[in-house]
């Protein structure tokens, strides 16, 4: 079966997932949507897409497509998940699924109603780390969970640079933490029951940009365990990564611990020290790693029929816990979750 797919939104993200798309040889990326025209011809033409729409809507009705990747900004997720689940096409949603509950409720809904996919891509569940951790967990290894510590943050090039044109519109929780916490709800098997966020807001208010610098959140599982979640996106642009990726597991018979930037490369240069990321890379033109398998996946789940690993309702879930820290950390006070 040769899958027919199309990308809604062709920035970093939507770039990525269809640099992968095009690298499996049962998909053939037939469209390619982008509100930005300059940006839309320039990937279409690196990639040999044919179809290039402004309107998604338009994709939507004019192409005949088996699965799309919806890879919008964080806000902006529900219309063309919407539009897809209309049209009758499974759909690859970047995390978070949204950034209210109600619009992932509704999205949920939808793809239910519709009879198609909606897989939410926490690609982090394929990185290799969580592979061998989530099988010693399987096979009893460690035994049951008690304490995770997850931290995930970026330098300020991400805010103020990356995502500038729409960062003050996603906070931490919803851009770095749903990462961190479909990790830990993932390995731990638990649901998540109360939580105590903090943030606070200096940095990128003093040039403008309305989102908090950090969060800190306190969550407990169903289960009892318990997890420590720290995300910051104003680590100084002189660090040799982008990304600051830790984690430490606690069982009652054993623990796993996590560094991320611990890659055996370390590059210098004349004018700069790195630390590159190799979980995805490209191998001679070929992408490799976790973003690469967890979209494999998607598309053997659309051929064989099958129900992706990271659902939408598992994306519902991280999204009412990433509210549930966002309005804990207004408030002042712990939001216990229904």
């Amino acid at each position: 079966m040769m899958v027919k797919v199309g990308v809604i939104g062709v920035g970093l993200q939507g770039q990525t997932h269809l640099k992968c798309y095009k690298a499996l040889p049962d998909v053939e990326v037939v469209a390619i949507s982008d509100v930005n025209p300059e940006r839309l011809e320039e990937v279409g033409e690196q990639y040999g897409v044919p179809g290039r729409y402004t309107d998604y809507r338009e994709m939507l009705k004019k192409e005949s497509l088996d699965a799309v990747s919806v890879a919008t900004p964080d806000h902006l997720h529900r219309d063309p998940v919407l539009a897809c689940t209309e049209a009758k096409v499974n759909v690859l949603c970047e995390k978070p699924l949204a950034t209210r509950v109600e619009d992932a409720e509704a999205m949920v809904k939808a793809a239910k109603d519709a009879g198609v996919k909606l897989m939410v891509n926490f690609s982090n569940r394929w990185m290799s780390y969580m592979a061998i951790t989530k099988k010693a967990i399987e096979d009893g290894e460690l035994g049951e969970p008690l304490y995770a510590y997850a931290r995930l943050s970026n330098t300020i090039y991400v805010p103020t640079g990356m995502l500038k044109t729409w960062s003050s519109h996603t906070k931490l929780p919803f851009w770095l933490m749903s990462h961190t916490i479909d990790r830990v709800r993932w390995l731990f098997g638990g649901r998540a029951v109360k939580v105590y966020g903090v943030a606070r807001s200096k940095v990128l208010k003093s040039i403008g940009i309305d989102t908090p610098d950090f969060y800190a959140a306190l969550v407990e599982f169903d289960n009892g365990a318990v997890g420590n979640f720290e995300s910051c996106w104003v680590l100084p642009n002189t660090r040799p990564s982008v990304v600051d990726s830790k984690m430490e597991l606690v069982f009652t018979k054993g623990s796993v611990s996590i560094d991320a930037q611990q890659t055996m490369i370390q590059k210098a240069t004349e004018s700069s020290y790195t630390v590159p990321g190799t979980l995805f890379v490209d191998i001679y033109g070929t992408p490799v790693g976790f973003v690469m398998e967890a979209i494999r996946h998607f598309v053997k789940c659309v051929e064989e029929d099958r129900e992706p690993w990271a659902s939408g309702e598992d994306g519902l879930e991280v999204v009412r816990t990433c509210a549930a820290i966002v309005r804990s950390a207004e408030t002042g006070r712990p939001v216990e979750l229904s």
